[in-house]
Parts: structure tokens; C-alpha cells; sequence
């Protein structure tokens, strides 16, 4: 805790303006994140500028009812609701969170002026990171340049990806499963990976670590104080965040020291892009095994005729695009479709659903209509 609280302090006196910022509500799924937030805002308490940390207010702890029923980050991600206790905006609540209920995914929420719920989602958070991360490199303009790029999925908005892909930051697509996003991030000097239910964290290689500490001492020797500063900041961004795994804690803390340096609200986060429409569904198969893609499953290898059939659907749909992939557990094929609108997004997704019933081996009736 005292790690974690030692960098979080140091970012947030690194906001052009230190202040405390308005309260944060934490949902923490009545999981074991509860007590250890609870520990975590005490070292934060106990600082060295205790009156630069925001507030945290830990909601559906332990006792307080069943493990992630009616709340926690894949309940808020999944069924695009607010959790309990967060139904209706809270007076001096301009944003909020909610972890599982092992404490290793987060999603954040609030209600805009308009009392609509809105989702910042792993993506969005992976976006607000590499956004951070990219603004302090371009300070530094290191020679030789340290790799950097985002990692996701293909369940990844695409809105997401093209916002990232125009800081000039390079999008890399790893298979479904945390696991395949850190391998994959492994490539990088520095790599932001997160999937869309908020499992995800920022890894540093110990090239990057290194490279960052001689140009803070360069900077410095120099009297450079903004590259001085990007250096140090990135530097208390890697103790911050967890190395090993996705965190929800150090990601909370890392979502809320990246919103002080900006001097972001909720509403400003989220204006950074609008996420595209999508449409999930599955589809019953006699054999899961017969369908197979490509290692970032964004395309169908066999049967042959069904990629074709996909590329002349995503052709009919602004901004179409779509894929179809087996479950690793299940004799069912997923579908993700999206598009420029909600309407053309269930249109999609049936429609590929439909192709992969005709051309996969389809269970029972053809669908007519998407099944979640």
C-alpha cells in the first residue's frame, strides 16, 4: 500500500493545479476488494499530501450482500446497467467505479448533466492511458524512440482503435483472453493492454525502465523541467500500476491521477471518442471445432466459404464490421457485430449469424433475431 500510495501522491502533485478533486464511489461487488480499498485509503490518508487525494467511498462491501449480485464491473460492463446503490445520480458524485469481485477488473460510470448513465469501459480506460503515455513520450522525444503500443482485442470498439491508431500510437489485436493481451504486450518497450470488462494494465520492460531514468537524469543535469517531469511521471506510472497482472486497485488510482494531470471530469473522459453500436450474440453449432480463425480471430480460416460470406455483409454496413468465433467451452459459435448505428449493428450481427448457421453447421431453426 505504501508503494502504491507513494506514486499516487506524486502524480497528483504533478497536476498543473494540486487540489483535491471531488469524491470517487467504488463499487466493490461485496468481493474482496472492499476491506483491501478500504486499507488502500487509509496509506493514502496517512501520505505525505493527504489533502491532494480524493475521497473514495466504498460501496456493497463484504457483508452487504451476495458476491457481484446487482453490481461489480461484469454486471455494470455486461448488462450496460449501473450497479445497486448507483441507480440514480448521487449528489457530489461526478463519476464512479466498480470492481469485480476478485478486485482484478474495474469499469468506471457517472450520470452526465442530462441524467443519462453513461459506461467508460476497458476501453475507454486503455484510451485515457495511452492518450497519458503518449503525451509524455512526445515531451521526452527519446533518440533512439521506446516501442509503444496499445494491445486489445477484437472485441475492442472500433471507435477505440481509430482514436488510438490517430495519436500515431500503432493498435496491436491479441486473441480473446487477458493471457494472449500480456504475451502480446511483451513485444513492446511500453504496452497498454485492456480488454473490454476492464482486466488490463500498463507494462514497462526493464529496456523502457532504464531508458526513462537516464533521460530523467539528462533532463535534469540539463534543467529541462518538462522533460524532467514527463520522465518522472511515466517512472511513478510504472510503480503505480501492477507489472504482473491486471489490478483494479492500482488501475483506479492511475484512471484517477491521469484525470487530475488533465484536469478531466467524467464528461471529459468520455468525449475523447463515441464508441460504434455493437451487437453480441451466439449461435448453436453441431461442431465448434469445425470452425477456425485466425490467431487474433478477427477472421474465419475454415469452412472457406463463410470469411467471404462476412466481408460481402460488413461491404453493406457503414463502418460494418464483424466476426464470428467458436467458444472455448461450448458448442456455440459468438458473433460481434458493429456499426454506425444500433439498428445496423443487430441487422449485422443476425445476418452473420445467419451465415454461420447456413455454412457452419447450424443447430435447430435459422435465427431470426440475435440471442445474447
Amino acid at each position: 500500500y505504501a508503494m502504491l500510495s507513494e506514486a499516487f501522491v506524486a502524480l497528483l502533485n504533478t497536476a498543473p493545479e494540486p487540489e483535491r478533486r471531488p469524491s470517487v464511489w467504488v463499487d466493490a461487488a461485496h468481493g474482496v476488494g472492499a476491506p483491501k480499498l478500504a486499507a488502500l485509503c487509509t496509506s493514502l490518508a496517512e501520505s505525505t499530501s493527504p489533502s491532494v487525494v480524493p475521497a473514495i467511498v466504498v460501496a456493497n462491501g463484504v457483508d452487504e450482500g451476495e458476491l457481484n449480485c446487482g453490481c461489480g464491473a461484469e454486471h455494470v460492463q455486461k448488462a450496460r446497467l449501473p450497479p445497486k446503490h448507483f441507480e440514480t445520480p448521487l449528489a457530489g458524485f461526478d463519476r464512479a467505479a466498480s470492481l469485480d469481485g476478485d478486485a482484478d477488473r474495474i469499469v468506471f460510470h457517472y450520470w452526465n448533466k442530462d441524467a443519462e448513465w453513461r459506461l467508460l469501459d476497458g476501453d475507454k480506460i486503455s484510451a485515457l492511458i495511452v492518450s497519458f503515455v503518449h503525451d509524455q513520450l512526445a515531451q521526452l522525444a527519446l533518440d533512439p524512440p521506446l516501442s509503444f503500443a496499445a494491445v486489445q482485442t477484437a472485441y475492442a470498439n472500433g471507435a477505440a482503435a481509430t482514436f488510438v491508431r490517430g495519436l500515431g500510437v500503432p493498435v496491436a489485436i491479441a486473441k480473446t483472453g487477458v493471457k494472449f493481451l500480456h504475451h502480446v504486450a511483451l513485444d513492446y518497450d511500453i504496452a497498454a493492454y485492456f480488454e473490454a470488462n476492464g482486466h488490463g494494465t500498463l507494462l514497462f520492460s526493464d529496456v523502457a525502465t532504464n531508458a526513462l531514468l537516464a533521460a530523467k537524469a539528462s533532463a535534469q543535469a540539463e534543467n529541462n523541467a518538462a522533460a524532467a517531469l514527463a520522465a518522472s511521471r511515466l517512472l511513478w506510472a510504472r510503480q503505480l500500476v501492477n507489472q504482473a497482472v491486471g489490478d483494479a486497485l492500482s488501475d483506479l488510482l492511475l484512471v484517477e491521477a491521469i484525470l487530475a494531470m488533465k484536469q478531466w471530469s467524467a464528461a471529459d473522459w468520455d468525449a475523447m471518442y463515441s464508441d460504434l453500436p455493437s451487437r453480441q450474440s451466439k449461435l448453436p453449432v453441431a461442431d465448434r471445432t469445425a470452425i477456425t480463425t485466425t490467431d487474433t480471430e478477427e477472421r474465419v480460416l475454415s469452412p472457406s466459404s463463410l470469411q467471404p460470406a462476412l466481408d460481402e455483409l460488413m461491404g453493406r454496413f457503414g463502418g460494418g464490421r464483424c466476426f464470428v468465433r467458436p467458444s472455448g467451452t461450448e458448442d456455440v459459435v459468438r458473433v460481434y457485430a458493429e456499426a454506425e448505428t444500433q439498428e445496423a449493428a443487430d441487422e449485422l450481427a443476425l445476418l452473420s449469424a445467419q451465415a454461420t448457421w447456413k455454412l457452419a453447421g447450424g443447430v435447430g431453426s435459422m435465427p431470426l433475431a440475435t440471442t445474447a
